[in-house]
């Protein structure tokens, strides 16, 4: 969405069309400078969120962050923002923050998971209860990790089952790393690696987009929902799994103002109401 209006402006647009649960974040998201909410501004947003019954709130953190970067001062601006987000969410009242894995930057995927496990293993200790760390799945772009459910499901369980962390799937991200999210059998191929290795009660948030590039191209282009790669067909299959009612399901397709964002809401919920049937 637009963020023309300011804060309170755009969850009424957001409510307006439907949403109930809504994806935002505090501060630019590919500065370093984090805005530092106060009280008093926390409140005014939580205030505007309950009064359209908006719940949970998602809170995405800055692009720039990467818990495995090679360099030392990259990695530690990472760490203090991260941080600050954490904070941010807690005085909000988001239960959740999502992440991208990052990229291990040239130093290879083994050392890059590495570094990512340990970095956060040494965090997690410094953030606010109450507050989960969602894993976002990436496209498979170059150096990036966290791409397959493998390996996403290999850093929750080197973490424990206590740790507060979790996936937030994104199925364009998915699609384009290479699991086929568009037909009956490879769906099922692919929410079975998922649920083995990450498991259904590891899956907080799911970031519904359709894939504009197709399945294996390592590209992360989002497109409407049943215009992309994985089309209407695919996302009714996805749906059919059990999902629990209350998990949020956030669109991130493409900004062509409010007439496409209401068609998105629309072909979402005739996608989730294929359960009922």
């Amino acid at each position: 969405m637009s963020q023309k209006g300011g804060f309170a402006r755009n969850v009424k647009r957001a409510a307006e069309i439907g949403c109930q649960t809504l994806q935002f974040f505090v501060g630019n998201p590919t500065g370093w400078k984090p805005l530092v909410l106060d009280e008093e501004e926390a409140e005014k947003r939580r205030l505007v969120l309950k009064e359209h019954d908006i719940f949970p709130y998602v809170i995405h953190s800055a692009y720039l962050i990467n818990l495995a970067a090679k360099k030392e001062e990259f990695l530690h601006k990472s760490r203090l923002l991260l941080q600050q987000t954490m904070e941010n969410a807690s005085l909000i009242g988001a239960p959740y923050v999502v992440v991208h894995v990052g990229s291990h930057g040239g130093r290879g995927f083994k050392k890059g998971l590495e570094l990512f496990i340990s970095t956060l293993e040494e965090e997690m200790p410094n953030w606010p209860p109450g507050v989960e760390l969602l894993l976002e799945n990436t496209a498979g772009a170059g150096t990036s990790l966290g791409g397959s459910f493998i390996s996403i499901g290999n850093i929750l369980k080197a973490l424990g089952e206590d740790a507060p962390l979790g996936l937030c799937l994104d199925t364009a991200h998915a699609f384009a790393v290479g699991y086929d999210f568009s037909t009956t059998e490879g769906l099922k191929k692919a929410m079975g690696e998922l649920f083995e290795h990450v498991g259904m009660e590891k899956i907080k948030v799911i970031h519904v987009n359709d894939s504009a590039t197709p399945r294996g191209s390592c590209r992360d282009r989002h497109a409407h929902l049943g215009e992309g790669f994985i089309g209407s067909e695919g996302f009714k299959a996805f749906f059919r799994y059990p999902w629990p009612d209350n998990i949020p399901a956030i669109l991130e397709t493409p900004e062509m103002g409010s007439g496409w964002d209401a068609i998105n809401m629309e072909r979402l919920r005739s996608y989730a109401g294929k359960q009922e049937s």
